[in-house]
């Protein structure tokens, strides 16, 4: 993962002094202030540090430091080397030059809180129009009749009948709606077991909200500005890659609510991007 480990010999702490705005300073075992140009993180066996923003990565094993110090004046980085010892595992610190660098962890959780943030959007307006007729029969009965001695019977029985028509139109939709762009990407994904018209209503929402994408867009690329140099991370393929999957993905969400239909291939990439905001490697 880095391109070089030294020992505390390679970084001469007795001798290092930098001059940068942005240096940590800690105070080294033989009792001399020592300024790194960043922090990377913690591991259990030391920090990871730069002395300049052209220098490697290097490793400073904890028993370089004064660390009765290192717990009074940076007990954050006192905290992450506690963590990293009893997990076992490295610790994000993010000091100096990285303070603007994602780890992989925090890019997942960067990437999963775009993505699950509720938004209140406008609903475009449907209505649905019924119309209903009823129709009322009555009998009239209509009574013997007595002729010349006789009793006449009528032969037919009289009906009336009424008819009314009653036409209601009514809006079938809320005027708001809470959800994230989450639920809405998933929706595009869909291939299976969706109407057109409810396809045509996706598209209507979006073009009613524009920020509800657009947003997502934005947060996607603060992201993308944040990443760690490739040499910081696992030779995994996942992270290797992340630059270009969220470039794909901001395109993709960028076009979204410019057209009526959505192609396959777009499809595939929002489902790739659903799978990598959740990915294993990401937590």
């Amino acid at each position: 993962m880095l391109t070089r480990l030294a020992s505390l010999s390679a970084l001469s702490l007795s001798l290092l002094t930098l001059v940068q705005a942005d240096a940590v300073k800690l105070t080294g075992a033989n009792g001399r202030a020592v300024e790194f140009a960043g922090i990377w993180e913690a591991r259990p066996e030391g920090l990871i540090v730069v002395t300049s923003a052209e220098s490697a990565p290097v490793i400073v094993t904890w028993d370089k430091f004064d660390l009765p110090k290192l717990k009074t004046e940076q007990p954050a980085l006192d905290a992450a080397r506690q963590r990293a010892v009893f997990l076992r595992s490295a610790q994000p610190v993010n000091l100096g030059l990285f303070a603007e660098i994602l780890t992989a962890t925090q890019v997942g959780s960067e990437i999963r809180r775009v993505l699950d943030v509720p938004s209140t959007v406008k609903v475009p307006v449907a209505f649905r129009t019924t119309t209903e007729t009823t129709v009322q029969a009555s009998l009239v009965t209509i009574y013997p009749t007595v002729w010349d001695g006789l009793v006449l019977l009528p032969p037919v029985t009289s009906v009336n009948q009424r008819s009314r028509t009653e036409t209601e139109t009514r809006q079938i939709t809320p005027d708001e709606i809470t959800t994230t762009p989450r639920r809405v990407l998933q929706q595009f994904a869909r291939t299976d077991g969706v109407l057109q018209s409810d396809r045509r209503a996706l598209f209507e929402l979006n073009k009613v909200n524009p920020k509800l994408l657009e947003e997502s867009a934005q947060g996607l690329e603060r992201i993308r500005a944040s990443l760690p140099p490739k040499h910081f991370l696992a030779n995994d393929p996942t992270l290797q890659t992340l630059s270009q999957r969220l470039t794909e993905a901001i395109v993709t969400l960028r076009d979204l609510p410019a057209g009526q239909t959505i192609s396959r291939a777009q499809q595939d990439r929002i489902r790739d991007f659903l799978v990598l905001a959740d990915h294993p490697i990401l937590r």
